[in-house]
């Protein structure tokens, strides 16, 4: 797989950003791209698309500290919403890795992982609250 690219898309009338990750992904890119995200001014809801990425490479610790810097950067969006949409094993099972770290870290916005990027959006639009929506879609 190529390079990693991210793509950002904002959607001020819906306070959106979606971030559309693809290629091998690398962990210093990925916080890089989070500390751009908070720097141009954050939207209070946020999507990591993360189907066209190839995430083989990230490490348990590159989780912890994506988790750590997402936590303390998060203060900006209290009460803000992240939805990762990771649809394949491997992507679902690191994104799941790192909303349990966010959890444990008291993040003040909220973290869902999502197989499905329609349960995503709708999770993030409050259409969804009360399903499982880590499961398999």
């Amino acid at each position: 797989m190529a390079f990693m690219e991210i793509k950002v898309t904002k959607d001020i009338a819906q306070d959106l950003t979606i971030l559309t990750v693809s290629g091998m992904v690398s962990a210093k890119e990925m916080n890089v791209a989070l500390l751009d995200f908070y720097e141009k001014g954050p939207t209070s809801l946020l999507l990591w698309d993360m189907s066209q990425s190839d995430v083989g490479k990230i490490k348990a610790s590159d989780l912890e500290a994506f988790a750590q810097l997402s936590t303390e950067l998060g203060g900006q969006r209290k009460g803000g919403r992240t939805a990762v949409f990771a649809p394949a094993d491997l992507q679902f099972g690191l994104a799941r890795m790192s909303e349990i770290l966010t959890e444990n870290k008291s993040s003040p916005f909220e973290l869902k992982v999502f197989r499905s990027r329609e349960l995503a959006m709708d999770w993030l639009q409050g259409k969804r609250e009360d399903e499982q929506v880590t499961s398999r879609a």
